[in-house]
């Protein structure tokens, strides 16, 4: 009898261990214990690019309040997509995340098929925005954007603008503008924002759609005159060149930067991240770093950034239509 007894205590004492070892890995998996080793960020693009500038605050300051170092790991190719598409594969257990931007997961997927959608990632908050402006010559005709439209209205297809690349954010801006206004311009794409800038200052163009922060010392320095931004609000470095919504159209053309896990994240995990940020924004940690490169803090929720993503990929496919920018 006693055997019998001493057996049964034995089996319980075996299946609770078990039960609890179980609980434990559940535990640990659902984010309890994240993160346990180093966390790599999939870059889409190649070293010393935007986006790589970009995610360097998120780099140095976010370790320090989840207690494991990130790395960053470069897959370019093919505008971003080869780089979204590797990490929309990636194991879901928050050890691999991506350096989300416009580029990768609002303009290619409007432009072209790739084997990725938005739908493949989840959301872990924006941290920062970059916003273009519309600039002409210092020494141009026009003061202001309502005297540019007037003029290009009466000459149809006379004035070109630059840009850093086709069926670039800048581009879309631009084109938005035309449709928007009823006039004509026409698209000269240069490989990045300082050759469109220098070719509006040279004369080559009439106008420079650039991101404020590349536009901004020549805006400075009196070279260049900022007709608008494309923001909702105004830059703060710009006080008095007003938004497209405050003349009366409907553009806001924001370049988003924001975290991204693959599909199936834990959402303790997705919290652990975000909380992160947040907690690095309430202690003004990421804020000076993301201003001293020359964009705009900006934190969003992950339910936020869910929103601002999927209406901007709505404006971008039905942009890209009619424009004719898709990829057959």
């Amino acid at each position: 009898m006693n055997r019998k007894i001493l057996q049964r205590f034995c089996f319980l004492v075996l299946a609770m261990a078990l039960f609890i070892g179980l609980n434990v890995d559940l535990l640990a998996a659902a984010g309890h214990e994240y993160p346990s080793k180093i966390i790599t960020l999939i870059n889409a693009y190649t070293p010393g690019g935007g986006i790589d500038i970009a995610y360097r605050p998120i780099l140095d300051v976010l370790p320090d309040y989840l207690g494991q170092k990130i790395i960053m790991s470069h897959h370019p190719g093919a505008g971003g997509a080869i780089g979204a598409a590797f990490a929309a594969k990636a194991k879901p257990d928050g050890y691999t995340l991506f350096a989300g931007g416009t580029g990768a997961i609002n303009l290619i997927p409007a432009t072209r098929k790739v084997p990725y959608s938005f739908d493949d990632f989840v959301p872990l908050g924006l941290f920062a925005k970059a916003i273009d402006v519309l600039c002409v010559k210092s020494d141009a005709p026009w003061k202001t954007l309502q005297e540019l439209i007037a003029d290009a209205k009466k000459n149809p297809g006379k004035y070109k603008f630059s840009t850093y690349g086709h069926m670039s954010a800048p581009h879309f801006c631009m084109e938005l503008l035309n449709r928007a206004a009823v006039i004509k311009t026409g698209h000269i794409p240069y490989t990045n924002d300082t050759l469109a800038l220098t070719a509006t200052m040279g004369g080559h163009t009439a106008i420079a759609v650039a991101t404020v922060q590349a536009a901004l010392p020549h805006i400075q320095s009196g070279a260049l005159r900022a007709l608008v931004v494309s923001d909702t609000t105004r830059y703060k470095f710009l006080p008095d060149v007003p938004t497209f919504k405050e003349l009366g159209y409907d553009i806001r053309v924001i370049i988003w930067f924001g975290l991204l896990a693959p599909k199936g994240t834990p959402k303790e995990i997705v919290d652990k991240l975000y909380r992160a940020q947040k907690k690095a924004f309430e202690d003004n940690k990421l804020q000076p770093i993301i201003e001293n490169i020359g964009i705009l803090p900006f934190l969003t929720t992950p339910e936020e950034m869910d929103k601002i993503v999927r209406e901007d990929q709505a404006l971008y496919t039905r942009a890209a239509k009619e424009f004719g920018f898709e990829v057959k």
